[in-house]
């Protein structure tokens, strides 16, 4: 009987600790699963913060990308409208300010106003000017020497005088033809003209006198002819 005794108490007390033992292991699960559920409730909760976080991002990026393409918008508008007025602009300038042989007219005019000419005298002039007509009819010929730049010129008159013509050279040029330079004065134009080379052309108008003005190299070397041909009044 006390060996049975002895035998129940053992296995009594080899159940109490392996009840303890499973208990503490019970408690040990449980605490693990209460730090990962509370882990994974943080994780749950942060993450969720991050969405609305980025959500919100996203809204005001949108918003800023709507307002940069309004403002695009706006500009590139504002560029065309530009771009029309500049068009226009130029439209206008090329329609108003003169070119060519007017914008030459005007200034002969604007020069001729700054050297004390009457506007009614040169309004005068203009009227009264008409369409004329070159004609080959020989009026004058003359020969005249061609001499090198600053020497005093050898000038031949053409028709009475009115019309005088003289050329000169660069020292030491030997070529004639094209280093010529030929001076056409006129007694009713203070401006000399200058041409280049020969031969050399010019028309030349006094009212409706048409006269044609070619200056040649001659047969004799150093020389140059002088030929004043034109027509009566039309």
């Amino acid at each position: 009987m006390a060996f049975t005794s002895k035998l129940s108490r053992d296995r009594s007390r080899r159940r109490r600790q392996f009840m303890g033992r499973a208990t503490l292991w019970l408690l040990g699960l449980g605490v693990l699963g209460g730090l990962g559920y509370s882990a994974y409730q943080t994780g749950t909760m942060l993450a969720e913060s991050r969405v609305v976080e980025l959500e919100r991002s996203l809204v005001t990026l949108s918003a800023q990308l709507e307002t940069a393409n309004l403002e695009k918008a706006r500009v590139l508008a504002g560029l065309a409208e530009m771009r029309q007025a500049d068009a226009a602009l130029q439209a206008r300038y090329d329609a108003d300010v003169p070119k060519g042989e007017l914008a030459d007219l005007l200034a002969a005019l604007r020069g001729r106003l700054a050297q004390g000419v009457p506007a009614a005298r040169l309004g005068q002039v203009v009227q009264e000017a008409a369409a004329a007509r070159p004609c080959e009819t020989r009026l004058t010929r003359r020969r005249f020497a061609i001499v090198p730049a600053g020497r005093a010129a050898e000038e031949v008159a053409l028709l009475d005088g009115l019309v005088q013509v003289s050329a000169f050279v660069p020292v030491g040029a030997t070529e004639f033809g094209r280093n010529v330079t030929v001076v056409v004065t006129r007694a009713w134009v203070a401006e000399p003209l200058k041409l280049a080379g020969l031969p050399a052309r010019q028309e030349i108008a006094v009212n409706n006198l048409v006269m044609r003005l070619t200056v040649e190299p001659s047969d004799v070397a150093g020389y140059a002819i002088a030929t004043l041909s034109g027509c009566g009044k039309v």
